[in-house]
């Protein structure tokens, strides 16, 4: 299950928690971090990682927070940002690589673009995608270069396979509501709707 947390940040970030009931991971820790907090001790959820989507710093701000509390909780990311971190309990992901959260299979799917390390957090089980600055509602990550902007294009249409009851969890609230589904980015995300790489370039550049 996935809880959004509203943590503001530096624009309108989202944090989250994804949990099985029990046991819970932090989806990019910034922002108002107590909120997070709030979360778990409501529903009484122990927290045993931390999925990052990307390196950029508002989305890990407060990771420290969480590790004042957490010592030595594992920290997901690609393994391309390992390097960026030091941390010595971090642990790469990849395209396909299952962590499991309590009983819950989450599948990193690898989805770069916006940046070289980013990925998105997939649950089958509960049909729920989180996907950091990869895709918005209504929207997709800001890219540095008509290179980029290829290989995003490469990424969305990716997320496009995925069935349409999937849930979106983005990582900012840019969109008309605060998260959607993909039928709904299919009929009014104009990234999906661009039908060629031309138009798409045409649009995030």
């Amino acid at each position: 299950m996935v809880e959004q947390v509203a943590v503001a940040g530096f624009d309108r970030n989202f944090s989250y928690v994804i949990h099985d009931g029990t046991e819970a991971f932090v989806v990019d820790p910034t922002g108002v971090i107590q909120k997070v907090f709030v979360c778990l001790e409501e529903k009484n959820l122990r927290l045993t990682g931390v999925f990052i989507t990307h390196l950029h710093f508002d989305h890990y701000a407060q990771l420290q927070t969480i590790l004042k509390h957490h010592k030595e909780i594992p920290i997901y990311m690609h393994t391309s940002g390992l390097n960026e971190l030091h941390i010595s309990h971090s642990v790469g992901v990849d395209e396909g690589t299952e962590v499991m959260v309590g009983s819950l299979p989450v599948t990193t799917l690898y989805t770069p673009g916006h940046t070289n390390n980013s990925v998105c957090y997939y649950s089958k089980h509960d049909q729920t995608l989180i996907t950091g600055d990869t895709l918005f509602v209504e929207g997709a990550g800001r890219v540095s270069s008509e290179k980029d902007a290829e290989v995003l294009y490469t990424s969305v249409q990716r997320l496009k396979t995925l069935p349409e009851e999937t849930k979106i969890f983005p990582g900012h609230d840019y969109g008309s509501r605060e998260h959607s589904t993909l039928a709904w980015e299919k009929e009014h995300n104009r990234f999906f709707l661009a039908n060629d790489l031309g138009a798409f370039k045409k649009e995030r550049l």
